[in-house]
Parts: structure tokens; C-alpha cells; sequence
């Protein structure tokens, strides 16, 4: 009888000893994932990915297994690996009652279906890339990346301690996945790059007829990531915008003017028409407005309160404003803190100072389009992939009569059907760029650039531009000015192989064999259509 008692209380005893140490550990595994939520929703995914190893280590019940293998999906998602996102992610999914099933599909797809990237790093950050002519592009992004994190830094007071995950993606489906914009929102309103999930992702320049200002984007994007982790994730979307717009030159500028001759026409009108775009509207992103023109709208306005900001209350006002909104998590009282006045004060400012500037419609009857897809790589052989963008019929028949003429040789001819076109669409890139191309071919160089510099103040993105003035520099020997222009024209378009031909010829003669071999090694990859080791690409 005293036997049966004693093991009764040893039973009891290992009863009540486990089910402390299970309690224990619940607690733990509890305390452990409500941490790592809490890290990956502020992108502290170092941090997140400690704790998730630890959960995952002390896991036993079935439930706490399912939940710890769906955060460790999110973490190895937001940490770039994918593998180890589609492995964890299936487990996860293998509970059919997982509350978050949607996105854990997302990410198996997602991860499952991301393209084979190779990888650059530079000293802060890890640039990938899919399609071989692409590390053209990735090389050059990575100086534009680390003059952004300095520039930047100085003015927003942070610099990333972990490197930053940048992708390029070789093709629209990709890059539409892996970002969640639909296809239709891209090419509407011609938002080609996103900072989402910890990373930096832009869809390839090389996919655009003449490409797109991808430096400026990887700045704007990286402003985004700063203000995320700096923040932790307190800032809505149209002051991210307007920060991000605000800074995105500062790689290359010192001063920040957010209203150039574009902004200033979309503006003006705006303003005459009592037509903003409401702040409530440009949730949950500016890509799912309903227009390119409503969209780059959105970026004008918030990029110029931003900057009424900074001009009126000082620079310091835009580091206190993020840190005022960290504490906060409400935009109208960190306003309201770094300026004073109540939030539709502030805004009512802005809008009175945006007026007194007496803005005009610089570019008349500007066309704000977004983005056009080629369905090849290969241009046209006579370089017509563009007229589509003449508005003017009268003077897109002029202009490809025009270049049927200069392509057998009869530049005078040419250069009259130009003119003619011109005097239809005086303010078309597209035009000018021919006409002043024709005239620099014949010898008239100087009224080459007589073309050129009005419409390079209203179009400073347009690529051929910039190609044709460092032709004319470089024949005029003018060296430093050329290299000036053809380095635009690669943060434009870095597929060209003209511009790579005349960096080479500048490189020699400016005594840069590091630089030369860099453009050379690029020349051969574009011209021989071929990878980065050789083999022909299909």
C-alpha cells in the first residue's frame, strides 16, 4: 500500500514537473514570436532571425511548430533567401487552419518562381540580377547606391547597419510578382520600382525603348528603406513619397528642387483647375492611382510640401519630423510638433506658397504617359520604335519621312522634313533629338545645340539628347563635358553601345585604363549578344 502511494506521488510529481517545463517553454515560444512579429513588421530581420532559430529549437507542439515555420518563412523572405522561405513556407502551409494561408501562398510562389540571380556587393549593399546584360546596370548601380547612402544619410541621420538586398528584374512577370503591383498599374502609371519585404526592387531598364532615369529610382527607393527601419514603419505612404522624392537627386545634386519644368506645368494646371489629389487618395500606394498624370501629381505635391518644409522650418525639421513620428505613429501631430501648426494649417501653407510662386505651364499640352514595354530587345532597324510617341500625325509622318531620307544618306533633305515636323510639335524630345542629330552629322553643330538646349530644360531624362551633346563635345574636344553627358545617358540607358564606344575613347584619353576596361568589358557583352562567360545568349 505505501509502494502504490509513492509511485502515486512520483507520478504526480513528473506530472506536475513537465507540465512546468512545458509551460515554461510555451511562455518563452510565445514571448519569442511575438518578437520576431514585431521585428519583421519594423524590418529588424537580424534581430527576427535569432529569435525564430531559438522558437524553432524549443518548439514541440504541433501548433507552435506551424507558427514558428511560418515566421521563419517571412524571415528568410525578407532576408533574400528563398529557398529557405519555400521549404519553411510549405511546412507552414501544411496546417490548414494557418490564418495567414494567402500571403504564405504568396511567398511559396514567390520564392518558387524568382528568377536565378547572380550578385554583386559593394560595401553596404547586394545588388542582383537575372539577365546577363543586366550587371552592366548592377555595376553602375552600385557607386549610384553608395554616394545615395552618404548623401542621404547626412540629411536624414541614418545609415543602415545591415547591407541592403537590391534586385533587378529581367522581365514585367517577374518583377510584378515578386513586388504584388499588377502589370496594368505599372504601365499606367509608370511606377517601375518598389521597396518592399526588406529590399530595393526595380524592373530593368533594358525593357523600356529608351529606359528609364533607374539611378534616380534607386535613390528614391533607397530613401524608402531608410525611412522604414528609421521610422519603424510609422511613416504613411504620401510623406514616404514626398521624403523620397525630395532626396532621390542628392547622389548627384547638393541642392534638392523638386519642381522642374514637368512638375511645374502638371502643378500649374492643377492649381488653376482646383484639382489635387487628395492626401487620403494616395493610400496605399501611388501606383494604384488611376493615372500617370495623377501619379507623378501625387509625387510633385508631396515632394513640394516636403520641401516647404525643410525651406521654412529648416533642415533639422525633416530628421525631427521622422523621429516625431516614431514616438507619435500620427503624422498630423509630428507636424504639428516640428512646425507648430495644426496639420490643415500647415497644408494650407503649402498650397498658399506653392501659388505665390506664380507657377506656369512650362510645356504646353504635355502628355504624362506611363511606361511602354518593348516586345523585343531588338530596335527597329530604322529607329522608328518611337514615333508612337509623336502626338502631332502631320508631324509624325514628316518625321518618319525624315528618317527614311537620312537613312539613304540624304541628311539636307532630312533635316528639312525635321524642321518641318518641328514647327508642328515645337516641344517633342523625339524631334529635336533627330533634327540635331541630322545637323551635327552635316557639320552644324552649333545649330545642333541651338535645338537642343530649350528642350533639354523641359526634358533632362530624354536619353538621345544627352547622346547627341556628348557627340558634339567629344568631336569638339571637349572631354569632360562628353563624359558628363555620356555618363547621363547611362543612368538613362546603359544598353547602348555607343555611349560604352565614346566612354572608352574619353577613358584613354583622360588616362583611366581601370575605367576603359570596365566600358570595354561592357561593349563586348552588348555587342557579341553574349553572358558574362561567353556562351551565346538565346
Amino acid at each position: 500500500m505505501k509502494l502504490k502511494s509513492n509511485l502515486i506521488l512520483l507520478v504526480l510529481f513528473m506530472s506536475f514537473f513537465f507540465s512546468g517545463i512545458w509551460s515554461a517553454n510555451s511562455a518563452e515560444i510565445d514571448e519569442l514570436l511575438e518578437q520576431v512579429e514585431n521585428d519583421i513588421k519594423t524590418w529588424q530581420i537580424s534581430r527576427a532571425s535569432d529569435s525564430i532559430d531559438q522558437a524553432l529549437a524549443i518548439a514541440s507542439s504541433e501548433e507552435e511548430i506551424y507558427r514558428s515555420s511560418y515566421l521563419k518563412a517571412l524571415v528568410d523572405f525578407y532576408s533574400g533567401n528563398y529557398q529557405g522561405a519555400k521549404n519553411y513556407g510549405e511546412k507552414a502551409r501544411s496546417n490548414k487552419e494557418l490564418e495567414e494561408a494567402d500571403f504564405i501562398n504568396f511567398i511559396i510562389a514567390a520564392s518558387d518562381q524568382v528568377p536565378e540571380f547572380k550578385e554583386i556587393q559593394s560595401e553596404n549593399f547586394k545588388i542582383r540580377y537575372a539577365h546577363p546584360k543586366d550587371i552592366i546596370l548592377a555595376e553602375y548601380a552600385s557607386d549610384v547606391l553608395e554616394k545615395s547612402r552618404f548623401e542621404i544619410g547626412v540629411d536624414l541621420e541614418a545609415y543602415p547597419k545591415e547591407p541592403i538586398i537590391v534586385e533587378i528584374y529581367p522581365d514585367m512577370k517577374s518583377f510584378t510578382l515578386a513586388s504584388t503591383l499588377p502589370a496594368e498599374n505599372v504601365e499606367k502609371t509608370g511606377v517601375v520600382g518598389i521597396c518592399k519585404f526588406n529590399r530595393i526592387m526595380i524592373l530593368s531598364p533594358r525593357l523600356l525603348p529608351k529606359g528609364y532615369t533607374w539611378a534616380d529610382t534607386l535613390a528614391h527607393e533607397y530613401v524608402h528603406h531608410v525611412l522604414f527601419v528609421k521610422s519603424e514603419n510609422t511613416v504613411p505612404v504620401w510623406l514616404h513619397e514626398g521624403i523620397a522624392k525630395f532626396e532621390e537627386k542628392r547622389w548627384k545634386e547638393k541642392e534638392s528642387n523638386v519642381i522642374s519644368p514637368f512638375y511645374e506645368t502638371i502643378l500649374s494646371e492643377a492649381l488653376e483647375k482646383d484639382n489635387l489629389v487628395p492626401i487620403e487618395k494616395m493610400h496605399p500606394s501611388l501606383a494604384m492611382l488611376e493615372s500617370a498624370r495623377e501619379a507623378q501629381l501625387a509625387f510633385a505635391q508631396s515632394g513640394t510640401m516636403v520641401s516647404h518644409l525643410v525651406d521654412n522650418w529648416g533642415p533639422d525639421a525633416l530628421v525631427d519630423l521622422v523621429d516625431s513620428m516614431r514616438e507619435t505613429d500620427d503624422y498630423k501631430l509630428a507636424i504639428e510638433k516640428v512646425t507648430n501648426l495644426e496639420f490643415p494649417l500647415f497644408y494650407d501653407s503649402w498650397e498658399k506658397d506653392l501659388r505665390s510662386k506664380n507657377l506656369e505651364q512650362k510645356i504646353p499640352d504635355v502628355r504624362v504617359k506611363g511606361v511602354r514595354i518593348k516586345n523585343t530587345e531588338k530596335n527597329s532597324s530604322d529607329g522608328s520604335e518611337d514615333l508612337i510617341d509623336i502626338d502631332d500625325n502631320r508631324a509624325r509622318d514628316y518625321t518618319r519621312l525624315g528618317d527614311l531620307l537620312k537613312q539613304r544618306g540624304r541628311l539636307n533633305p532630312a533635316s528639312y522634313e525635321y524642321e518641318k515636323a518641328l514647327s508642328l510639335d515645337p516641344y517633342s524630345p523625339i524631334i529635336s533629338s533627330r533634327l540635331a542629330s541630322t545637323l551635327n552629322s552635316i557639320g552644324e553643330s552649333k545649330k545642333a545645340r541651338e535645338v537642343l538646349y530649350p528642350i533639354l530644360d523641359f526634358y533632362p531624362n530624354h536619353v538621345d539628347i544627352h547622346m547627341i551633346l556628348g557627340r558634339i563635345y567629344l568631336d569638339e574636344g571637349n572631354f569632360n563635358k562628353a563624359q558628363q553627358e555620356y555618363l547621363t545617358a547611362v543612368y538613362i540607358n546603359p544598353y547602348n553601345p555607343e555611349v560604352h564606344e565614346s566612354l572608352i575613347v574619353l577613358y584613354d584619353k583622360l588616362g583611366q585604363p581601370e575605367l576603359r576596361e570596365r566600358e570595354e568589358r561592357f561593349l563586348k557583352l552588348l555587342l557579341n549578344e553574349g553572358t558574362e562567360d561567353g556562351k551565346q545568349s538565346e
